[in-house]
C-alpha cells in the first residue's frame, strides 16, 4: 500500500466515525423524547385513575348513605 492509500483509508474511517456519531446522537435524542412521552402518558394515566377513584368513592358513598336509600329506590321505578 502506498502512503496515499493509507491516508484515504484513514480519511474514510474518520468520515464513517463522524456519520456513526451523528446517527447515535440522533437515536439518543429519539430515545430521550420517547422517555419524556412515556413519562407524560404515565402521569396522565395516574391522574385519570385518581379522578376515577375519587368519583367511584363519591358514588359509593352516595349509594350507601342511608339518607339516600329512599331516593335511589324511588328513581328506579
Amino acid at each position: 500500500m502506498s502512503k496515499k492509500n493509507i491516508n484515504d483509508v484513514l480519511s474514510d474511517c474518520h468520515q464513517l466515525v463522524a456519520e456513526l456519531r451523528q446517527k447515535l446522537k440522533t437515536k439518543c435524542q429519539d430515545v430521550l423524547n420517547l422517555r419524556k412521552e412515556v413519562d407524560r402518558v404515565t402521569e396522565e394515566l395516574q391522574l385519570c385513575e385518581l379522578r376515577y377513584n375519587h368519583l367511584k368513592n363519591k358514588i359509593d358513598e352516595y349509594t350507601q348513605d342511608p339518607l339516600n336509600k329512599g331516593r335511589i329506590d324511588d328513581s328506579s321505578r
